[in-house]
C-alpha cells in the first residue's frame, strides 16, 4: 500500500513538471554587435608622417614661365601662332603664353608679340620644378645667364626692318586697313620725290595692273598731263583720322584701260595696262587719296 502510493505522488510530480513547460519559439537577438574603435593616444616623442594630398601627382611637371627675349614681331597679313613662331625659332604654346593668347585664331592686324627666348638665343631657359609626392612644390632656383648680344643676323634685320615697316602702316592707318599692291615691279620714285602725289613703280609694257581694294570705277580719263591714260576707282572706306571723303585710288600712265565708269571692281581685278602714256618710261603712277594724297607706302602690304 505504501508502495503504490509513491508510486502514484511520483506520476503526480512528474505530470504537473510537464505542464510548466514553455512551448513557445525561442526569440534569437540578431542585432549586430560592433567592438568599439581603438583611438591609440600619441605619446610626447611620437612622431607624425605626412599623407600623400589626394591631387598629389609625382609625374605631373610645373612648367616653367617663358622668358621675354626682347625681340618683338608686328602681325601682318597671313600671320599665325604656328608660323611666327617657326620664324623665330621658338615654342608655339611659349609663344602664347608670354602675350596672354587663349585662342590662336584672334591674331589682330598690327598686334604687337613679344617673343619668347630660345636656345639659339645664348641665354639658359629656366628648368622647371617638380612636384613633390607630399603635393608641395619643391622651389629651386635656376640663374639665367645673361652673355653679350650677338650682332643681328641678315635675317634678323630684314625682321626687324619689315616690323618698323608694319608699325608705321599701322601707326598711319590704326590698323584698320591694309593694301594689296596695283602690281609687281620696282619703286622708282616715292611720295616725296613725285611732289607728295604718290608713288612711281616700273614694269614691262602691257603688264596687268589691277584693283587694290573693293570699289567703283568714278573717273577714266585719256591723255591727262602728268597721267596719260588713268583710272580712278572709289572705296568704300574711310581711313580714322582723315576727311570724311571716300578713299579713292589713282592708277595713271597706263598704255590701255580696260574698265568704264560705274563699274564695280573687286580687289585683285585686272583694270589697266601698265603703259607709258604722258611719260618718259613704262610706269605705273599708283596714288591714294582721301581729300588729299597720302603716302601709299604706309598702307602697302609688306613684300
Amino acid at each position: 500500500m505504501q508502495l503504490r502510493t509513491l508510486v502514484s505522488v511520483a506520476a503526480l510530480s512528474a505530470l504537473v513538471g510537464c505542464t510548466s513547460v514553455d512551448l513557445s519559439a525561442p526569440i534569437e537577438d540578431r542585432s549586430t554587435q560592433y567592438a568599439e574603435p581603438h583611438v591609440p593616444v600619441m605619446g610626447e616623442n611620437a612622431q607624425t608622417v605626412p599623407v600623400p594630398t589626394q591631387d598629389a601627382a609625382p609625374h605631373l611637371v610645373k612648367e616653367a614661365a617663358p622668358v621675354d627675349s626682347g625681340r618683338v614681331h608686328t602681325v601682318v597679313t597671313g600671320d599665325t601662332i604656328w608660323n611666327i613662331s617657326q620664324r623665330y625659332g621658338c615654342n608655339p604654346r611659349e609663344l602664347m603664353r608670354l602675350n596672354g593668347i587663349t585662342d590662336p585664331t584672334t591674331l589682330s592686324l598690327g598686334r604687337e608679340l613679344n617673343i619668347p627666348t630660345t636656345k639659339s638665343d645664348g641665354r639658359k631657359v629656366p628648368e622647371q620644378a617638380p612636384v613633390s609626392t607630399e603635393g608641395e612644390v619643391v622651389t629651386t632656383t635656376a640663374p639665367v645667364t645673361t652673355v653679350a648680344k650677338r650682332p643681328e643676323t641678315p635675317d634678323q634685320v630684314a625682321q626687324r626692318e619689315l616690323a618698323e615697316q608694319q608699325a608705321k602702316r599701322d601707326a598711319a592707318a590704326r590698323g584698320e586697313i591694309e593694301i594689296r599692291w596695283p602690281t609687281q615691279g620696282e619703286v622708282i620714285a616715292n611720295f616725296e620725290q613725285t611732289g607728295g602725289f604718290g608713288i612711281d613703280i616700273a614694269g614691262s609694257r602691257g603688264q596687268s595692273v589691277m584693283a587694290v581694294l573693293d570699289g567703283t570705277v568714278q573717273y577714266v580719263g585719256n591723255n591727262t598731263a602728268g597721267y596719260g591714260r588713268f583710272v580712278i576707282v572709289r572705296h568704300n572706306i574711310r581711313l580714322p583720322g582723315k576727311a570724311p571723303t571716300p578713299l579713292t585710288t589713282v592708277y595713271g600712265n597706263n598704255d590701255k584701260v580696260i574698265v568704264s565708269v560705274g563699274e564695280s571692281v573687286r580687289a585683285g581685278q585686272k583694270i589697266a595696262e601698265m603703259g607709258d602714256s604722258d611719260t618718259d618710261r613704262v610706269k605705273l603712277r599708283f596714288e591714294i587719296r582721301q581729300g588729299k594724297p597720302l603716302d601709299p607706302m604706309l598702307y602697302l602690304q609688306q613684300r
